[in-house]
């Protein structure tokens, strides 16, 4: 059975990481068809591994997608119910995941922790 992917949705009900993937759409239409092949494929347990998928820390892994000297991070966690929710996308600058970016994919995290906690 393939895994269910949704979006990460804050308060006011926005998807940062559906905008983000418009946006990256609009800029660099070559990546985003990429990241979309590895999102397709990210619904197969089969490519939870290297190198399209790595895991980060306790509840975290990422989509890796490069194109040329562009490189594309998704953070996700997995829910119940073979669901995988997108947490957080960039455009990686440097070798290191940005603290920054990590630390946003962690406090998404625990809101969904604690949405399934009430």
């Amino acid at each position: 059975m393939d895994f269910k992917i949704t979006y990460y949705q804050d308060s006011s009900g926005k998807d940062p990481v559906h905008e983000f993937l418009l946006e990256v759409s609009r800029s660099n239409l070559v990546l985003y068809n990429q990241t979309y092949k590895g999102l397709e494929k990210l619904r197969n347990r089969v490519y939870h591994k290297e190198p399209l998928s790595k895991h980060l820390e306790s509840g975290l892994w990422e989509l890796r997608i490069r194109v040329g000297t562009d490189i594309l991070r998704i953070v996700y966690t997995f829910a119940k119910g073979q669901v995988i929710i997108l947490l957080h996308g960039f455009i990686k600058k440097q070798e290191k995941t940005p603290l920054g970016d990590l630390e946003l994919a962690r406090k998404r995290l625990r809101e969904l922790k604690m949405k399934e906690k009430n």
